[in-house]
Protein backbone atom coordinates (compact mmCIF):
# COMPACT_ATOMS: atom_id res chain seq x y z
CA UNK A 1 0.00 0.00 0.00
CA UNK A 2 1.38 3.57 -0.96
CA UNK A 3 1.31 6.77 0.74
CA UNK A 4 1.49 10.04 -0.65
CA UNK A 5 4.58 11.52 0.92
CA UNK A 6 4.69 14.83 3.05
CA UNK A 7 6.29 17.89 1.49
CA UNK A 8 9.34 17.42 4.07
CA UNK A 9 9.64 13.86 3.46
CA UNK A 10 9.66 14.94 -0.60
CA UNK A 11 12.13 17.30 0.70
CA UNK A 12 14.20 15.09 2.50
CA UNK A 13 14.65 12.18 -0.89
CA UNK A 14 15.49 15.05 -3.23
CA UNK A 15 18.36 15.98 -0.44
CA UNK A 16 19.64 12.36 -0.21
CA UNK A 17 19.62 11.78 -4.00
CA UNK A 18 21.57 14.94 -5.23
CA UNK A 19 24.07 14.30 -2.20
CA UNK A 20 24.34 10.38 -2.99
CA UNK A 21 24.84 10.59 -6.21
CA UNK A 22 26.02 14.01 -7.59
CA UNK A 23 29.42 12.35 -8.42
CA UNK A 24 27.53 10.81 -11.27
CA UNK A 25 26.94 14.68 -12.34
CA UNK A 26 30.43 15.42 -12.00
CA UNK A 27 33.66 14.76 -14.52
CA UNK A 28 33.74 10.55 -13.68
CA UNK A 29 36.86 10.09 -15.68
CA UNK A 30 36.89 7.05 -14.05
CA UNK A 31 33.76 5.57 -15.74
CA UNK A 32 30.88 7.48 -17.82
CA UNK A 33 34.15 9.75 -19.28
CA UNK A 34 37.45 7.46 -19.25
CA UNK A 35 39.25 8.21 -22.22
CA UNK A 36 38.25 4.87 -23.45
CA UNK A 37 34.11 6.09 -23.56
CA UNK A 38 34.94 9.20 -25.60
CA UNK A 39 36.74 6.73 -28.12
CA UNK A 40 33.39 5.68 -28.62
CA UNK A 41 31.53 8.81 -28.43
CA UNK A 42 33.94 10.57 -30.77
CA UNK A 43 33.33 7.81 -33.10
CA UNK A 44 29.55 7.91 -32.72
CA UNK A 45 29.22 11.63 -33.08
CA UNK A 46 31.64 11.41 -35.82
CA UNK A 47 29.45 8.55 -37.93
CA UNK A 48 26.12 10.95 -37.88
CA UNK A 49 28.33 13.38 -40.08
CA UNK A 50 30.87 15.61 -37.52
CA UNK A 51 33.53 17.37 -39.74
CA UNK A 52 35.35 16.50 -36.56
CA UNK A 53 36.46 13.37 -35.00
CA UNK A 54 37.65 14.46 -31.95
CA UNK A 55 34.00 15.84 -30.68
CA UNK A 56 32.52 13.55 -27.72
CA UNK A 57 29.84 15.72 -26.49
CA UNK A 58 27.94 18.93 -26.91
CA UNK A 59 28.16 21.77 -23.90
CA UNK A 60 25.00 24.50 -23.82
CA UNK A 61 22.95 25.66 -21.08
CA UNK A 62 19.98 25.81 -19.86
CA UNK A 63 17.23 27.79 -17.75
CA UNK A 64 14.81 26.40 -15.05
CA UNK A 65 11.93 29.19 -14.50
CA UNK A 66 11.07 30.26 -10.47
CA UNK A 67 8.23 31.73 -9.21
CA UNK A 68 8.97 35.63 -8.28
CA UNK A 69 11.29 35.41 -5.26
CA UNK A 70 10.75 37.38 -2.24
CA UNK A 71 14.41 38.37 -1.96
CA UNK A 72 17.18 38.95 -4.81
CA UNK A 73 14.85 39.65 -7.61
CA UNK A 74 17.78 40.98 -9.28
CA UNK A 75 20.64 38.02 -9.29
CA UNK A 76 17.67 35.79 -10.21
CA UNK A 77 15.89 37.61 -13.34
CA UNK A 78 17.44 36.22 -16.84
CA UNK A 79 17.12 39.63 -19.12
CA UNK A 80 16.76 37.34 -22.19
CA UNK A 81 13.75 35.53 -21.67
CA UNK A 82 12.40 37.95 -19.56
CA UNK A 83 11.77 36.02 -16.08
CA UNK A 84 13.30 34.85 -13.09
CA UNK A 85 14.71 31.45 -13.29
CA UNK A 86 17.91 28.88 -12.48
CA UNK A 87 20.67 28.26 -14.87
CA UNK A 88 22.68 25.38 -15.46
CA UNK A 89 25.55 24.19 -17.27
CA UNK A 90 24.97 20.43 -18.67
CA UNK A 91 27.58 18.36 -21.23
CA UNK A 92 25.25 15.90 -23.18
CA UNK A 93 27.17 12.62 -24.57
CA UNK A 94 25.66 10.99 -27.62
CA UNK A 95 24.59 8.27 -25.15
CA UNK A 96 21.98 9.97 -24.26
CA UNK A 97 23.19 10.70 -21.10
CA UNK A 98 24.13 14.51 -19.38
CA UNK A 99 27.56 13.47 -17.87
CA UNK A 100 27.95 16.83 -16.18
CA UNK A 101 25.85 19.21 -14.87
CA UNK A 102 26.86 22.44 -12.93
CA UNK A 103 24.24 24.56 -10.92
CA UNK A 104 22.26 26.15 -10.09
CA UNK A 105 23.54 29.56 -10.80
CA UNK A 106 21.38 32.97 -10.79
CA UNK A 107 19.49 33.39 -13.98
CA UNK A 108 21.21 36.24 -14.58
CA UNK A 109 24.86 34.49 -15.27
CA UNK A 110 25.58 34.17 -19.13
CA UNK A 111 26.93 30.75 -20.73
CA UNK A 112 30.98 31.83 -20.35
CA UNK A 113 30.65 32.48 -16.63
CA UNK A 114 29.43 29.18 -16.10
CA UNK A 115 32.13 27.49 -17.97
CA UNK A 116 34.44 29.22 -16.13
CA UNK A 117 33.18 28.53 -12.49
CA UNK A 118 32.54 24.60 -13.67
CA UNK A 119 36.31 24.50 -14.49
CA UNK A 120 35.21 22.25 -16.58
CA UNK A 121 38.32 22.35 -18.97
CA UNK A 122 40.41 22.11 -16.21
CA UNK A 123 39.39 18.78 -15.57
CA UNK A 124 39.11 17.66 -19.02
CA UNK A 125 43.10 18.62 -19.73
CA UNK A 126 43.92 16.23 -16.82
CA UNK A 127 42.31 12.94 -18.86
CA UNK A 128 40.07 13.79 -22.19
CA UNK A 129 43.58 12.54 -24.17
CA UNK A 130 43.80 10.00 -26.97
CA UNK A 131 45.41 6.86 -25.26
CA UNK A 132 47.17 5.64 -28.36
CA UNK A 133 49.01 9.01 -29.67
CA UNK A 134 52.48 9.73 -28.97
CA UNK A 135 52.66 12.62 -26.18
CA UNK A 136 54.64 14.88 -29.27
CA UNK A 137 52.44 14.62 -31.85
CA UNK A 138 50.39 18.28 -32.44
CA UNK A 139 47.74 18.80 -29.66
CA UNK A 140 44.73 19.18 -32.00
CA UNK A 141 45.76 15.02 -32.68
CA UNK A 142 45.51 14.24 -28.69
CA UNK A 143 42.69 15.58 -27.74
CA UNK A 144 39.15 15.05 -26.80
CA UNK A 145 37.19 17.98 -27.26
CA UNK A 146 33.36 19.15 -26.39
CA UNK A 147 31.18 21.56 -28.69
CA UNK A 148 29.29 24.31 -27.67
CA UNK A 149 28.25 27.81 -29.73
CA UNK A 150 29.99 30.70 -31.03
CA UNK A 151 30.22 32.19 -27.68
CA UNK A 152 32.39 29.73 -26.07
CA UNK A 153 35.41 30.10 -28.33
CA UNK A 154 37.67 27.72 -28.86
CA UNK A 155 40.80 26.14 -26.86
CA UNK A 156 42.37 22.41 -26.56
CA UNK A 157 39.52 20.61 -25.08
CA UNK A 158 36.49 22.83 -26.83
CA UNK A 159 35.35 23.69 -30.40
CA UNK A 160 32.89 25.92 -31.37
CA UNK A 161 30.58 27.57 -34.58
CA UNK A 162 32.44 30.29 -36.53
CA UNK A 163 30.88 33.62 -35.22
CA UNK A 164 29.74 36.33 -37.33
CA UNK A 165 26.86 36.20 -40.02
CA UNK A 166 28.52 37.96 -42.90
CA UNK A 167 32.14 37.26 -42.88
CA UNK A 168 31.87 33.47 -42.90
CA UNK A 169 33.19 31.76 -46.46
CA UNK A 170 31.06 29.08 -47.82
CA UNK A 171 33.46 26.29 -45.81
CA UNK A 172 32.86 28.14 -42.73
CA UNK A 173 28.97 27.66 -43.22
CA UNK A 174 28.97 24.37 -44.23
CA UNK A 175 31.30 23.29 -41.39
CA UNK A 176 28.64 25.42 -39.12
CA UNK A 177 25.50 23.72 -40.94
CA UNK A 178 27.50 19.95 -40.18
CA UNK A 179 28.00 20.78 -36.74
CA UNK A 180 24.73 22.22 -35.81
CA UNK A 181 22.84 19.18 -37.28
CA UNK A 182 24.61 17.06 -34.52
CA UNK A 183 24.24 19.60 -32.30
CA UNK A 184 20.91 20.00 -31.95
CA UNK A 185 20.63 16.89 -29.96
CA UNK A 186 21.80 18.63 -26.96
CA UNK A 187 18.53 20.46 -26.76
CA UNK A 188 16.62 17.43 -27.25
CA UNK A 189 18.27 16.11 -24.46
CA UNK A 190 17.28 19.27 -22.03
CA UNK A 191 13.52 18.51 -23.42
CA UNK A 192 13.54 14.77 -22.70
CA UNK A 193 14.37 16.18 -19.24
CA UNK A 194 11.40 18.51 -18.84
CA UNK A 195 9.01 16.04 -20.81
CA UNK A 196 9.40 13.31 -18.13
CA UNK A 197 9.38 15.27 -14.87
CA UNK A 198 6.69 18.19 -15.89
CA UNK A 199 7.16 19.28 -12.32
CA UNK A 200 9.91 21.27 -13.39
CA UNK A 201 8.00 23.26 -15.71
CA UNK A 202 5.74 24.16 -12.63
CA UNK A 203 7.22 27.76 -11.91
CA UNK A 204 4.69 28.78 -9.98
CA UNK A 205 6.08 25.44 -7.43
CA UNK A 206 9.40 26.53 -7.69
CA UNK A 207 9.73 28.74 -4.79
CA UNK A 208 13.54 29.79 -3.26
CA UNK A 209 13.92 29.93 0.06
CA UNK A 210 11.15 27.48 0.82
CA UNK A 211 12.23 24.25 -1.25
CA UNK A 212 15.03 22.90 -2.64
CA UNK A 213 14.62 24.55 -6.28
CA UNK A 214 18.30 23.71 -7.63
CA UNK A 215 18.14 19.88 -6.33
CA UNK A 216 14.91 19.25 -8.08
CA UNK A 217 16.31 20.21 -11.77
CA UNK A 218 19.67 18.23 -10.19
CA UNK A 219 17.53 15.23 -9.00
CA UNK A 220 14.96 15.22 -12.81
CA UNK A 221 18.33 14.56 -14.67
CA UNK A 222 19.87 11.93 -12.62
CA UNK A 223 16.79 10.21 -12.67
CA UNK A 224 16.17 10.92 -16.26
CA UNK A 225 19.67 9.30 -17.11
CA UNK A 226 18.72 6.19 -14.92
CA UNK A 227 15.33 6.09 -17.37
CA UNK A 228 18.06 5.87 -20.45
CA UNK A 229 19.87 3.25 -19.02
CA UNK A 230 16.97 0.93 -18.89
CA UNK A 231 15.38 2.03 -22.08
CA UNK A 232 17.73 4.01 -24.42
CA UNK A 233 16.19 7.47 -25.45
CA UNK A 234 15.81 9.35 -28.35
CA UNK A 235 19.64 10.71 -28.16
CA UNK A 236 21.26 7.12 -27.82
CA UNK A 237 18.91 6.07 -31.34
CA UNK A 238 20.29 8.86 -33.02
CA UNK A 239 23.83 8.64 -32.49
CA UNK A 240 23.79 4.61 -32.04
CA UNK A 241 25.26 4.93 -29.07
CA UNK A 242 23.85 2.92 -26.37
CA UNK A 243 24.26 4.07 -22.80
CA UNK A 244 25.60 1.88 -19.79
CA UNK A 245 23.46 -0.79 -18.12
CA UNK A 246 21.99 0.77 -14.84
CA UNK A 247 24.45 -0.99 -12.68
CA UNK A 248 26.86 0.20 -14.52
CA UNK A 249 26.14 3.75 -14.34
CA UNK A 250 25.13 3.64 -10.37
CA UNK A 251 28.69 3.01 -9.29
CA UNK A 252 30.31 4.45 -5.99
Amino acid sequence: MFRRLSANEIFELVEYLDDHWEHLLGCDDQHLLHPSELECYAAAISARGAPLDSIFGFLDCTICRICHPSRWQRQAYNGHKKFHALKFQALMLPNGIIGHLYGPFEGRRNDNFLLTESALLDRLAQFAYHQDVPDDAPIEQRTYQIFGDSAYGVGPHIQSLFAGMGERTPEEKEWNAEMSAVRIEVEHGFGIVSNTWPFLNASWKMQLYSSPVGRYYRVGVLLTNCLNCLRPNQVAQYFNCPPPLLHEYLHH
